[in-house]
């Protein structure tokens, strides 16, 4: 039978799909999952991550249960037929094919003990790098699988002696014992790597794992009982953290492919900002002017509780997270969690004791190797490579950020990293140029005096110095980086929200709480928002005014407010001032998440936040500004110097903490909890980044051969891809580039003209090849029927007469799909809803 092996790009004869499997096994080393399986077969271009759905779908779809049943059964008649007829001729010399070797045979022929070894590993990588499969059980699942092998070989290798000796066959021949051998040998599947210390060695050597290591820190003494007396006697204990050093790191991550990546990265047209080379700091730092190709390193801090916040070990077992990124990634990678690489694990209390330094210590020796004009010199898959990196930006929330770099509690008069901004003047004055920004010199004589004093000095709001400030291109005050995540989704958001829901259900009783509730639950998010829909609030949350909560995460608030003017934009009258507050917010946020800006839309966030917050005085003159609506004052500058903000967020460096809390909650054993969940971590990088790739390009879920004829738009199609109207191409339902799913029927940012983005309508998505480039989406053009503000969204139609165009991924203005929504107002029109204003580069 011949089958497609979408490595090799042809058809192998083998027999079925398990002799495809033992082929990929054999000839591609692909096991059971972790590597992307794409079918092939027919020209079907679905996807799968795991081996036996992979199988399945082809037993099931293309080779089907009668013509399988039909094969065996004519095997089976042709074997009867040889046995009666052993002297009779079968078939003409016209019908004997080439005699072809199956892929299993090749595959057992040359199976070993290393083979059975390496899968045995996988199986290791596998459970290891699972937060929720302590280091026990793996041990369990080990010493069972041992026992298993080695009782069903052995009562193999009986069976195969009685056998032969049944037959008459010597089984002292030197064959018969080299095969009773490989019995012996193959018993135990772990040999070699039955300890945690042969685990890594090995997975250090053939997969580039990289180990944190422990660096102490200083001496502390505890109580330990002695096992002789049982006297309680005073112990030294050494205090340690776990370091993952950066060079190693590079050396597992800069694959050719990703090389080759940040060697292509430009960049973009006057006047656009689109990442940190394209801000003014790139052009000012000397060294990224002697070194544009050089690795542009963001930092990020936080503090995590890995224990019940409400049980007794609250603060005990809290640690110091400490995480970086390289910003010379492309957006599409450096979303991915694989791109966030863990940089040391401290416990929370030891910062505390003996600070920033020591932990940063070999952080900065390292990126003082990287800024040196010699540079590093990395052995990157046998060839050595000359790398410079240095690091540029430091992201936390507002109190690690003002812990780690110096400045006293955001709490503290002086309130602000940027500016000299007092508590009282953020009450009123609501431009930057109101404020004295802070200065190099200046700062670093002020946090002289600092340090003399036990508490800081409150006159200029600094604490102490900042050890990154000895690098070459940081500086804490030039670190212009403000987190929109805990300003906007976590600060000024929840914060007028429930003064907005407050306004409307209590006091002028527009829409109740309850069918607030219920239009939450109901309403027909896009597909993007579905698995962050917020959730219901509770009324006591709102007539509560004296903290900022509304009991939504992050990503939840992002999308509430989102939507709020959908959810209620019905019910509240047009020219609604407190409604107004809402728009003004969401026309701000509409540039400050936007990947991509001018100057001149920076320009204008600045009056736009200055009106948001001149009306919020006016409306709510009994509260108070908070430290988050004064760093918004500062975006626009942020934005022209660093680029844009989205790419600096905290987001995506605290869905890893996930991981962290799930390790400790599973371990159960905070003895060195750091060290578990630093080893845990760097064995699920290793597994992740072992293909070296960072982010899986191309996956198609779902999908079938259609005639081209048959589509809408099918002359479109068949005339931009060349195509015969009779001819079969591969049409997908849903398909995955760079982690974006793409559904029909979904809605595509086409053009941009006169400033109004253009949509269209996802009819079909053509794949010719399984990769992002053979990605076409088959789309029916929409008329953009303008802007509704009231309803923040752009009002859509399909026309009478359609008309079709073709678009790939790269020609696409905004890769980010948008689904039709509705309002609740009669007759509502579909509205579409950008997460960002939406510009195109010339």
């Amino acid at each position: 039978m011949e089958l497609w092996c979408f490595k090799c790009q042809e058809g192998i004869q083998v027999e079925g799909t398990k002799g495809l499997a033992f082929h990929l096994r054999q000839f591609h080393a692909i096991e059971s999952s972790g590597e992307m399986l794409i079918c092939g077969q027919d020209g079907c271009m679905q996807t799968f991550s795991l081996l036996n759905s992979f199988l399945r779908h082809i037993k099931l779809q293309h080779i089907g249960v009668e013509k399988r049943i039909e094969e065996d059964e004519e095997d089976s008649n042709q074997q009867n037929e040889q046995m009666d007829h052993d002297n009779h001729e079968e078939s003409s010399d016209d019908e004997v094919g080439p005699h072809v070797v199956p892929a299993e045979h090749l595959y057992l022929d040359n199976f070993d003990h290393d083979t059975l070894k390496q899968l045995a590993l996988s199986l290791l990588m596998k459970l290891r790098s699972t937060a929720s499969v302590p280091y026990s059980s793996v041990q369990e699942v080990m010493n069972r699988t041992r026992e298993m092998f080695g009782s069903t070989l052995s009562a193999l290798e009986h069976e195969m002696l009685r056998v032969m000796q049944a037959h008459g066959v010597n089984t002292d021949a030197n064959d018969v014992r080299d095969l009773c051998y490989k019995f012996s040998t193959y018993q135990n599947p772990f040999s070699g790597i039955e300890t945690l210390k042969q685990q890594s060695e090995y997975m250090v050597e053939k997969l580039l794992l990289v180990k944190p290591h422990e660096i102490p820190l200083g001496v502390r003494f505890d109580q330990a009982v002695c096992r002789k007396t049982g006297q309680i006697l005073q112990k030294a204990v050494t205090d340690t953290f776990q370091y993952v050093h950066i060079l190693d790191v590079l050396r597992m991550v800069l694959s050719p492919a990703i090389q080759r990546t940040i060697a292509a990265e430009t960049m973009s047209p006057a006047g656009y900002i689109q990442g940190y080379q394209d801000g003014q700091q790139f052009q000012q730092l000397g060294f990224l002017r002697d070194h544009p190709l050089a690795l542009r390193f963001q930092l990020y801090y936080d503090d995590v509780e890995v224990v019940n916040p409400l049980g007794s070990k609250t603060g005990v077992h809290k640690l110091g997270l400490f995480y970086y990124s390289i910003q010379n990634l492309p957006r599409c990678l450096n979303s991915s969690m694989n791109s966030v690489h863990l940089l040391a694990v401290c416990h929370s209390s030891d910062l505390k004791k003996f600070g920033f330094t020591p932990i940063l210590r070999p952080f900065i020796e390292e990126m003082r190797q990287l800024e040196s004009d010699d540079g590093a010199v990395l052995e990157l898959r046998g060839e050595e490579v000359l790398i410079h990196g240095t690091l540029v930006s430091f992201s936390a929330d507002s109190a690690a950020a003002h812990e780690l770099l110096g400045f006293m509690s955001p709490s503290a008069n002086k309130l602000c990293r940027l500016c000299d901004a007092t508590r009282e003047q953020i009450q009123h004055d609501f431009l930057e140029s109101n404020f004295d920004m802070r200065d190099v010199e200046d700062h670093d004589a002020c946090a002289e005096v600092a340090e003399a004093r036990r508490q800081g000095d409150p006159l200029s709001g600094i604490r102490t110095s900042c050890s990154l400030n000895n690098l070459r291109s940081f500086h804490c005050v030039t670190n212009f980086n403000l987190d929109i995540m805990h300003d906007l989704l976590e600060g000024v958001c929840p914060y007028e929200v429930k003064l907005l829901l407050h306004t409307f259900t209590r006091t002028e009783r527009l829409i109740t709480c309850d069918e607030l509730n219920q239009r939450i639950k109901a309403f027909h998010y896009s597909s993007n928002d579905r698995k962050n829909k917020p959730s219901a609030i509770l009324p006591d949350r709102i007539r509560n005014l004296v903290d900022h909560k509304i009991g939504q995460k992050a990503a939840q608030m992002w999308c509430l407010v989102r939507m709020l003017p959908l959810l209620i934009g019905d019910r509240i009258p047009v020219g609604n001032k407190h409604f107004d507050l809402l728009l003004l917010l969401l026309r701000c946020m509409d540039i400050i998440y936007a990947p991509v800006t001018t100057h001149a839309q920076t320009a204008y966030l600045k009056y736009l936040i200055l009106d948001h917050h001149q009306l919020f005085k006016q409306l709510y003159p009994q509260y108070r500004m908070i430290n988050k609506h004064h760093h918004m004052i500062h975006y626009p500058t942020c934005i022209q110097m660093a680029g844009p903000l989205t790419t600096m967020q905290c987001l995506k460096y605290e869905m890893k903490h996930g991981f962290c809390k799930r390790v400790a909650s599973v371990n159960c054993n905070f003895k060195n909890i750091s060290k578990s969940v630093a080893c845990k971590h760097q064995i699920l990088q290793c597994a992740a980044l072992a293909n070296g790739e960072v982010r899986t390009a191309f996956e198609c879920k779902a999908g079938s051969l259609v005639v081209v004829q048959s589509l809408e738009g099918g002359e479109t199609a068949a005339e931009s891809l060349g195509l015969n109207l009779d001819e079969e191409i591969f049409i997908a339902t849903h398909v995955v580039l760079y982690g974006t799913d793409y559904k029909t029927n979904m809605y595509l940012v086409t053009d941009v003209n006169g400033g109004e983005p253009q949509f269209g309508k996802i009819c079909s998505i053509i794949v010719a090849q399984p990769s992002v480039d053979s990605v076409h989406f088959l789309v029916k053009l929409c008329s953009n029927n303008g802007f509704n503000t009231h309803y923040h969204g752009y009002r859509v139609a399909l026309p009478q007469d359609p008309m079709f165009t073709m678009k790939g991924l790269s020609s696409l203005v905004d890769h980010l799909p948008l689904t039709g929504l509705r309002s609740y107002e009669q007759a509502s029109p579909v509205y579409l809803c950008p997460r960002y204003s939406i510009l195109k580069t010339e």
